[in-house]
């Protein structure tokens, strides 16, 4: 019995080196990934909550896909009344768009392209294509 138990000893040295190098080659495969400034950035903001300090709304990880975006959305909720309904024409992609406008204009109603023409408000964002309005910051926003 001693001659098995070694036996699976043995056998785990090479099965625990393997599993280390996987993790090893999986780390430097995502190391590609990392954005050094982005994380100091997360960091910092981090340390700020954990302070009790408030970010603003440009500091906002929210917006980690475009900063931008946080003063548009800003500029919308301003100049739309709480009843409204307000179309939003973004980028599709990252959905991130469409989610942010939904959960920051409320209680508007926010809406996508297809039903741009029963909104009584459109917004358009950076290159997205819509009718002519009044600028705003990062798009325009018309009234019907």
């Amino acid at each position: 019995m001693t001659g098995e138990g070694s036996r699976a000893r043995s056998a785990v040295g090479p099965a625990r080196a393997l599993a280390v190098a996987l993790l090893v080659l999986l780390g430097v495969s995502m190391a590609a990934t990392l954005r050094p400034r982005e994380i100091a950035r997360r960091w910092i903001f981090l340390a700020k909550s954990l302070g009790g300090e408030s970010l603003a709304s440009t500091e906002d990880t929210r917006f980690w896909f475009d900063p931008a975006y946080s003063k548009f959305l800003e500029d919308v909720k301003q100049r739309t009344p709480p009843g409204a309904t307000v179309a939003v024409l973004v980028p599709r992609s990252p959905d991130t768009y469409t989610y942010l406008a939904v959960y920051l204009l409320a209680p508007r109603r926010v809406v996508d392209r297809p039903l741009a023409d029963r909104a009584d408000f459109v917004a358009t964002y950076g290159n997205e294509h819509g009718p002519p309005g009044d600028p705003i910051a990062g798009g325009t926003l018309w009234r019907r």
